[in-house]
């Protein structure tokens, strides 16, 4: 019986045995298999980490991010930047010398405006002011209406350049200053023309022209409106012949004033010297 009983313990402890060695062999493998696999698996690792990476840089420089910045308040702000006086020269002697034909940037000739508006005014200053008109009927004889000033200038000159071809126009609304002078013979009414205190007042007022463009003057319709300022009793008559005279005198006038502007800016549309 003991020797049965040796039996069943040796018996036992070489299947311990057994498996304490299946197990360690067990467990040297997966560590082979680890250490072979192992540079291959960090490899597979750091490439994907370096495909995000590269991804979110991307995305980064994308439109869709810095479309989502912007609306997050965070994108950088745009500031516009000051021309260097080289800079300006360069655009500034760009737009003379392509006279009429647009700028060297619009190459196709889409669309292109520019102002004229400045010699416009100019030109209607040295057109208009200084007009004088004399006034009939008024004794003695001598009396005269011209037109002083302009008092305001609205509107604008331009030239558009449609798909190649010049297109010009002008809009303008102007007030214009008029001053009437009556002589007065020495000893009428007890005044001494000689004195200047003693002078009488000129009558003083305002055209107002409120569409002088081109198509009012081709049209033969370019209307205006005469005001006469601190109308006195006492001098109605001198009043009454001014303003006839500005009235029916000055359409013609008005008329090929601003028929010598819109051809003289249509040769500014085609690239003619600007003092045309």
């Amino acid at each position: 019986m003991a020797e049965g009983i040796a039996s069943s313990l040796e018996g036992i402890d070489l299947a311990k045995k057994t498996k304490k060695a299946e197990e360690e062999e067990e467990e040297t493998t997966e560590a082979t298999e680890e250490q072979e696999t192992g540079g291959d698996s960090n490899s597979k690792g750091n490439g994907k980490s370096a495909a995000k990476g590269a991804a979110a840089k991307k995305g980064e420089q994308g439109y869709h991010y810095w479309h989502q910045q912007a609306n997050q308040g965070t994108a950088p702000r745009t500031a516009p930047q000051k021309l260097t006086a080289e800079e300006a020269a360069a655009l500034e002697k760009e737009g003379g010398d392509a006279g009429g034909q647009g700028s060297s940037w619009n190459k196709a000739g889409t669309w292109e405006e520019r102002g004229h508006t400045d010699w416009a005014k100019a030109r209607v200053d040295e057109l208009v002011l200084g007009k004088a008109l004399p006034i009939p009927g008024m004794m003695p004889a001598g009396a005269t209406v011209a037109i002083k000033s302009v008092k305001t200038f609205k509107g604008d000159a331009t030239v558009v350049m449609v798909r190649g071809k010049p297109r010009h126009g002008f809009d303008f609304d102007i007030t214009l200053t008029w001053e009437a002078e009556f002589p007065v013979a020495p000893g009428v009414l007890g005044l001494d023309s000689k004195k200047e205190k003693d002078a009488p007042k000129p009558v003083k007022g305002t055209i107002d022209i409120p569409e002088a463009s081109g198509d009012t003057v081709s049209d033969d319709e370019l209307e205006y409106t005469v005001t006469v300022e601190n109308r006195k009793t006492e001098r109605r008559a001198q009043e009454d012949a001014a303003y006839k005279v500005l009235k029916t005198g000055l359409r013609a006038f008005f008329r090929e004033t601003f028929a010598t502007i819109d051809k003289e800016l249509l040769v500014r549309a085609k690239g003619g010297a600007e003092g045309a």
